[in-house]
C-alpha cells in the first residue's frame, strides 16, 4: 500500500511535467503553422505582383542577381482608389490626437496582463510544481513514512532537480538561450528553477520551524545561499523566475504549517527574499518585480504578525525593525550602493512647481517608507519597549533621509515621513498610555522608597525631536540659504513641535516638576539662539535674504515664552507673551527681519486667546486686582511700546494686528479695572446686573471691532475674521440686551451705586457706547450701513445713559424703576438736557461746517420742543408757563437766526 501511495506521488509530481511538454509541443506547433501560413501568402503576393505587369516592361533577365529592375515609366497603370464617402467629398485623412503618456507603473502592468494572457500556463506550472515539493514533506509527516531527515531530503533533492532540469534545457545543444521566445522551450527553464527555488526554500524552512534539525544561524546561512542562488539564476533567466521565486518564497512557510515559539525568526527570511527582488530588478531594471517583491514581503510579515505574534513585544519589535529594514533596502539597492543617488524632482517638487514627473526608485522609497511608518504606529501600542523601539527607529529613519537627501534630491521631502510619525507618537495618547502607565506606577513605587529618582523617560522622548533639529539645521547649513529654507523651517519646528506634544500628552511638570521641564525648554531655546548664529553667519550680514535667521530666532522667542508659561503664573505667562512679542518687534526693528511679523501675528493671537477665553475675562475680574492690571496693562503697554518701535519698518501687517489689538487690550483694560474699583466700593450686591452686563459687552464688542479692523488687509482670511466679528458682535449684543431689559434700572430693581455721572451706569452705558463710538469713527474701511449701526448704537446707549443719571439724581439709588413715576422738575431736565445737546450739536456743526450733523442738532431741538409742548406744558401753570415759554421762544429765535447764517455761509 506504502509503495502505491509513492507511484501515486510520483505520478502526480510528473502530471505537471508532462502538461508542460505537451503544452510547450503545441506551442512549437502553432508557431511553425503561422510561419508557414505567413511564408505561403508571401509568396502569393509576389506571384500575383509578377502577373500584373506586361510583358513589354520585363526587362531581359541576366546573370547578375544583384541587378535591380526599373520601375516603369508613364502613368501609373493601378493608381490608388480614393475612398467614397458619403456625401462624395474628397475624403481627408483625420488629424492625429496627441495621446498622453501612460504612466510607467501603468505600462508595466499593461504588458504584465498581456503576458499572462498569453502565458498563464507556466505560471500555474510552477505553483502547482512548487507545491508539489511542499505537500511532499507535508505527506510524509502526516503518513509518517519517511523519517524527518529523509523527508527534508526528499524536498532538498526534488527542489534541486528542478533547478538542474531547467538550466539543462535552457543550455540545450544547438540553441544559445533555451529561454528566450524564440525557442520552443521559451520559460520552461524559468518555471522549472521558480519551482525548484520554492521547494528548496520551503525544505530549509520545515527543517527548522517543523523538526528543529538545524540552528537559526545555519538555517539563515542557507536560505541566504538560497537567495543569492536565486538572485544569480533570475538575472540570467528572466522575470519570471523571479516573480514566482519571489511570490513562491514568501508563501512557503504558511503552506509548511507547524507552528513555533518564535516566529520573529521568519521575518529575516522576508526580508531577504524581499531583498533578493530588488536585487534583480537592480540589475535587469525590471520595475514590477520590485513592487511585486516588497509588496508581498510587507504582505507575509503583517499576517504573520496579525496571526503569530500580534501583542506580544518581542513580535512587536522584530516587525518594526523588519519595516525600518524594507525602507532601507526600498531606498539602498536601486541605488547599487550605500548612499542612494536618486535624481531631483521630488514629489513635493512636482506638485507645487509642476516639474517633471518623479521617478520610479523615488515613489518607491516613499512608498515603502510611508508603509514601514504605518507599521511603526501600528507596533508601538504594544507596550513600553515596543514603544521606544518605534521611536528609535522613526527617528533614525528621519536622520537618515536627513543626510540621505544631500546627495540624492529626489528625497528631499521623504523625512517629512519619519518625521511627522515621531510627532505622532510622541502625541497620540493611544500609543503612549501602555508607556504612561508603566511610568506612573514606577514613580508611584519609588516614591514610597527612601530616595527617588528623576525620571530620564521624558528626556529620553524629547531627545528624539531635538536630534531631528540638529539634524535638519546641519542639512540646512550644507546648502545655500534659498535651497535650505525648508530645513531651516524644520529646525525652527521639530523641537518646539516635540516639547508641545509632551507637554499636551505626558504632562511632564507633574513627572519630573516644573523647573526641570522648564530647563528642557531654556535648552531648546539657546539651541535656537546659536542656530539663528550660524545661520546669520552662513547667509552674511550683507545677505537680504533673512528668513533663516529669523525662524530661528522666533522659535527661540516660542521656547522661552513656553518656559515661562511652565513655572510662571497666569498673570506671568500673559506678560511673557507679551514680552516676546515687543522682542520681535525690536529685533524687526534693529536688524530688518521681516519673518518677525509672523510671530507678531501669532502671539497677538495667543495674547488675545489668553485674554478672553483661557483663562479669559472671568479670570481678570476674579483674579487679585495686582495680578489682572499686571497681566492686561503689562500687555497693552507690550503692545503700544511694539507700535511704537515699529513705525519706521514697513510692516502693514504687524502694524494693523499691533494696532487693533492695543485698541481691543485698552477696552479690556478698563473693563478689568472698573470691575475690580465697583466691586471694592460695593462688594458685588444683588441687583448689579447692568454694570456686569455691561462690562462683559464691552469686552465682547471690542473684540469684535478688532476683528474689523483687521480687514484692511484684504488677505484669504477676509471671510474668516467677519465670521469671527459677528460671533464676538452677536455674544456682546446679547449681554448689552440683557443690560438693557432684565438688568435695566428702569425695567427690574436694580442698586446704582456711586454718586451722579460716577455711578455703575456709566460701566452699564456709556463705556459700551464709547466703544460703539470709537468703532464708527475708526472703521472706516467698512461698509457706511455697519458703520451706521454703530453710531446709532453709541448715540442710542449715551441717551440711555443720560436720561439714566438724570432719573438718578432725582430718584436716589434704589427708585430708578419706572414704576416710581416721574416728577415734573425731572421732566424740566430732560428739556434743558435736549435743549443743551442740540445746541452743543448745533455749535459742533457750525465749527466743521458739516450739514448732516446740523441737521441732527436740528432734530434734537426739535424733540426737545415738542417734549415741551406735549409733555411739560401740562404741568406748568401762571407766571411759570409765561417765562418757559417766552425763554424757549427767545431760544429758538436765536437759533433759528444761526442757522440762516450757517446756510448762506455754506452757500
Amino acid at each position: 500500500m506504502e509503495a502505491l501511495l509513492v507511484l501515486l506521488g510520483l505520478a502526480l509530481l510528473a502530471l505537471p511535467v508532462a502538461v508542460i511538454v505537451l503544452i510547450i509541443r503545441l506551442v512549437d506547433l502553432r508557431r511553425t503553422v503561422r510561419a508557414l501560413s505567413a511564408r505561403t501568402d508571401a509568396l502569393a503576393a509576389q506571384l500575383k505582383a509578377l502577373t500584373a505587369i506586361p510583358a513589354a516592361a520585363v526587362p531581359e533577365l541576366t546573370d547578375t542577381a544583384s541587378q535591380s529592375v526599373p520601375p516603369p515609366v508613364g502613368p501609373d497603370p493601378h493608381p490608388p482608389v480614393a475612398p467614397v464617402t458619403s456625401d462624395a467629398a474628397p475624403a481627408r485623412s483625420p488629424e492625429p490626437r496627441p495621446q498622453r503618456a501612460a504612466s510607467p507603473l501603468a505600462a508595466h502592468a499593461r504588458r504584465l496582463a498581456l503576458w499572462l494572457r498569453e502565458n498563464w500556463f507556466y505560471a500555474i506550472a510552477a505553483v502547482s510544481l512548487a507545491l508539489a515539493g511542499i505537500f511532499l514533506v507535508q505527506y510524509g509527516v502526516e503518513t509518517g513514512l519517511l523519517s524527518p531527515p529523509l523527508r527534508v531530503a526528499a524536498a532538498l533533492t526534488l527542489g534541486s532537480a528542478l533547478i538542474a532540469a531547467g538550466e539543462r534545457i535552457r543550455r540545450r545543444p544547438g540553441e544559445a538561450d533555451g529561454d528566450t521566445e524564440a525557442t520552443t522551450t521559451a520559460y520552461l527553464p524559468s518555471t522549472l528553477s521558480s519551482a525548484g527555488l520554492v521547494t528548496l526554500m520551503g525544505a530549509i524552512l520545515a527543517a527548522r520551524l517543523l523538526y528543529d534539525l538545524i540552528a537559526p544561524g545555519p538555517t539563515l546561512g542557507a536560505l541566504f545561499a538560497t537567495a543569492l542562488g536565486g538572485l544569480v539564476l533570475g538575472w540570467r533567466n528572466g522575470p519570471l523566475l523571479a516573480a514566482i521565486g519571489v511570490l513562491g518564497g514568501q508563501a512557503a512557510p504558511f503552506l509548511v504549517g507547524g507552528g513555533s515559539e518564535t516566529p520573529e525568526a521568519l521575518l529575516p527570511y522576508f526580508a531577504l527574499l524581499t531583498a533578493l527582488g530588488l536585487g534583480i530588478d537592480t540589475l535587469r531594471r525590471w520595475a514590477w518585480v520590485s513592487v511585486l517583491s516588497l509588496g508581498s514581503g510587507l504582505i507575509a510579515g503583517t499576517m504573520l504578525w496579525l496571526s503569530e505574534g500580534g501583542g506580544r513585544e518581542s513580535m512587536d519589535m522584530a516587525f518594526a525593525v523588519f519595516a525600518t529594514a524594507l525602507a532601507i533596502l526600498a531606498t539602498l539597492i536601486p541605488a547599487r550602493g550605500l548612499t542612494p543617488d536618486h535624481a531631483s524632482p521630488c514629489p513635493l517638487q512636482w506638485i507645487a512647481q509642476q516639474k517633471a514627473r518623479p521617478r520610479f526608485p523615488v515613489w518607491l522609497a516613499l512608498g515603502t517608507t510611508a508603509a514601514a511608518c504605518l507599521i511603526l504606529l501600528g507596533s508601538a501600542d504594544g507596550g513600553e519597549t515596543p514603544w521606544w523601539a518605534a521611536l528609535t527607529l522613526a527617528t533614525t529613519l528621519a536622520l537618515l533621509f536627513t543626510h540621505w537627501s544631500s546627495r540624492a534630491p529626489g528625497l528631499q521631502d521623504a523625512a517629512l515621513i519619519p518625521a511627522a510619525t515621531v510627532l505622532l507618537l510622541l502625541v497620540s495618547p493611544d500609543l503612549t498610555r501602555p508607556l504612561l502607565q508603566a511610568l506612573h506606577d514606577r514613580l508611584a513605587t519609588e516614591a514610597s522608597q527612601t530616595e527617588a529618582r528623576m525620571p530620564l523617560a521624558v528626556s529620553l522622548a524629547f531627545l528624539a525631536p531635538l536630534l531631528l533639529t540638529l539634524a535638519t539645521a546641519w542639512r540646512s547649513l550644507r546648502g545655500p540659504s534659498r535651497a535650505g529654507r525648508h530645513w531651516a523651517a524644520a529646525a525652527a519646528l521639530m523641537a518646539p513641535l516635540g516639547g508641545l506634544a509632551l507637554e499636551l500628552t505626558w504632562k511632564p511638570a507633574q513627572i519630573i516638576g516644573p523647573w526641570p521641564w522648564a530647563l528642557h525648554a531654556l535648552t531648546t531655546a539657546a539651541l535656537m539662539t546659536l542656530l539663528a548664529e550660524r545661520f546669520a553667519r552662513a547667509d552674511g550680514t550683507d545677505s537680504t535674504d533673512r528668513l533663516r535667521p529669523a525662524m530661528a530666532t522666533i522659535s527661540a522667542l516660542a521656547c522661552l515664552a513656553f518656559a515661562l508659561g511652565i513655572i510662571l503664573t497666569e498673570a506671568a505667562l500673559t506678560l511673557s507673551l507679551a514680552a516676546t512679542v515687543l522682542a520681535a518687534a525690536a529685533l524687526d526693528r534693529r536688524f530688518d527681519l521681516a519673518p518677525m511679523t509672523g510671530y507678531i501675528v501669532a502671539g497677538i493671537l495667543a495674547l488675545g486667546y489668553r485674554l478672553t477665553v483661557d483663562p479669559g475675562v472671568g479670570w481678570g475680574f476674579g483674579a487679585p486686582f495686582p495680578h489682572a492690571l499686571a497681566a492686561y496693562a503689562g500687555t497693552l503697554t507690550a503692545l503700544v511700546i511694539a507700535r511704537a518701535l515699529l513705525a519706521p519698518r514697513n510692516r502693514p501687517r504687524a502694524r494693523v494686528f499691533l494696532e487693533s489689538a492695543a485698541w481691543s487690550t485698552a477696552a479690556l483694560t478698563a473693563s478689568v479695572i472698573l470691575y475690580h474699583l465697583i466691586d471694592r466700593l460695593t462688594a458685588h450686591p444683588a441687583g448689579s446686573e447692568h454694570w456686569v452686563s455691561g462690562l462683559h459687552a464691552s469686552v465682547w464688542l471690542a473684540v469684535a471691532l478688532a476683528q474689523l479692523d483687521r480687514l484692511k488687509l484684504r488677505t484669504r482670511l477676509r471671510w474668516l475674521r467677519i465670521g469671527l466679528a459677528a460671533i464676538f458682535g452677536l455674544t456682546g449684543s446679547a449681554l448689552l440686551a440683557v443690560a438693557l431689559t432684565f438688568g435695566n434700572p428702569l425695567v427690574e430693581h436694580q442698586h446704582v451705586a456711586g454718586p451722579v455721572l460716577l455711578n455703575t451706569l456709566a460701566p452699564a452705558y456709556l463705556f459700551p457706547a464709547l466703544i460703539l463710538g470709537a468703532g464708527a469713527l475708526r472703521l472706516d474701511h467698512v461698509h457706511r450701513i455697519l458703520r451706521a449701526i454703530l453710531g446709532a448704537g453709541a448715540v442710542t446707549l449715551g441717551a440711555l445713559w443720560a436720561a439714566l443719571v438724570i432719573r438718578h439724581a432725582f430718584q436716589g439709588a434704589d427708585g430708578l424703576a419706572i414704576s416710581q413715576g416721574i416728577t415734573q422738575p425731572e421732566l424740566y431736565t430732560y428739556t434743558l438736557a435736549l435743549l443743551a445737546s442740540g445746541a452743543a450739536l448745533f455749535l459742533r456743526a457750525l465749527q466743521h461746517h458739516r450739514t448732516g450733523l446740523r441737521r441732527a442738532a436740528l432734530a434734537v431741538i426739535g424733540l426737545a420742543v415738542a417734549k415741551v409742548f406735549l409733555i411739560d406744558a401740562a404741568g406748568l401753570d401762571g407766571l411759570a408757563r409765561v417765562f418757559s415759554f417766552l425763554l424757549l421762544g427767545l431760544s429758538l429765535a436765536g437759533l433759528a437766526w444761526l442757522n440762516r447764517w450757517a446756510q448762506m455761509r455754506a452757500t
